[in-house]
């Protein structure tokens, strides 16, 4: 059995490209490719599964002595636990190269687009096979929450063809308004924690000898995301020492402004993002045209703590 399986606090593309590449590696080569999670499933892909009728991955606790397969992830930090004590069989991924060891050469496909299911799309069309129904609604779902249905400056013309074959396969006539319904799941906030919130897509990132956590909520509500503010602030500086971190930084990003506003916790956290982004003022860190925690957010906090 090979497990397929994306990061920790997995968001929409971790979770279906899991399925989606464990499905093509199913139908290729007849073995038995297994999709996995290495944690629990946020509002909007919880909404995608429902919608497509798919299944939850398995629950993967720890990857010791299993076959695996990485998806939309390539840094230790962010992986199930125990991956250095797995055989990682391959990775597909569309993040810088990070620390993953393997003992092994292994295949590796890196490619500068916005979305890892572009890529798990593109093993099925150069092996002349194509998703199911299902699938491609998850793959679509997938490029569509990680491209911000196509606003995010990661998004490629590739994501953008991928998204259209794979609506056409799926059914979905509309995509912009199949995007907005699930943005609006995924932005269902109410009852939940300031930790659940956090931790809606949470990735950890290493600068030099600094650890740094990034977390980003995405709304059409720029309402609701102004009221997250006080509440997330005072959270993040209370509980700052349970993160494992030196830095914790929050992005409250508003889809429809194409902007984000940036929270933050620890020493020289502040000075950190003022030096990173020239457009931060004190106190008040609202970052227009930035939406992309990877492409955006990531290479310039690297820098500035460099």
């Amino acid at each position: 059995m090979i497990y397929v399986i994306g990061h920790k606090n997995p968001d929409t593309d971790s979770i279906c490209s899991a399925i989606g590449y464990a499905a093509f590696k199913s139908a290729l080569t007849g073995e038995e490719f297994v999709p996995a999670r290495a944690g629990e499933l946020n509002p909007e892909t919880t909404f995608v599964l429902k919608r497509f009728g798919a299944e939850a991955p398995v629950f993967l606790e720890s990857a010791a002595g299993k076959d695996i397969i990485l998806v939309d992830h390539n840094e230790t930090a962010q992986a199930v636990d125990n991956v250095a004590e797995a055989n990682i069989r391959e990775i597909i991924d569309h993040h810088k190269i990070g620390d993953v060891q393997t003992k092994d050469p292994i295949y590796f496909r890196n490619m500068p687009v916005g979305c890892s299911a572009t890529i798990v799309y593109l093993h099925f069309t150069e092996n002349n096979l194509a998703p199911d129904k299902t699938t491609a609604g998850l793959l679509l779902s997938a490029i569509l929450s990680d491209t911000l249905a196509f606003r995010s400056p990661t998004c490629t013309e590739m994501d953008v063809k991928t998204a259209d074959a794979l609506a056409q396969i799926a059914g979905i006539e509309d995509i912009q308004g199949y995007a907005k319904e699930m943005f609006k799941a995924g932005s269902e906030l109410a009852g939940k924690t300031p930790k659940e919130i956090l931790y809606l897509d949470f990735k950890k990132f290493t600068a030099g000898d600094t650890t740094y956590g990034v977390g980003q909520v995405t709304s059409m509500d720029a309402d609701e995301l102004a009221e997250l503010k006080g509440t997330m602030t005072e959270y993040m500086n209370s509980s700052f020492d349970e993160h494992g971190v030196d830095m914790l930084f929050l992005l409250l990003t508003d889809i429809l402004d194409e902007s984000s506003e940036m929270l933050c916790a620890g020493k020289n956290a502040d000075e950190t993002v003022q030096k990173a982004f020239t457009s931060a003022e004190e106190g008040r860190y609202y970052l227009k045209g930035v939406v992309s925690r990877k492409k955006q957010v990531i290479p310039a906090l690297t820098e500035a703590l460099s």
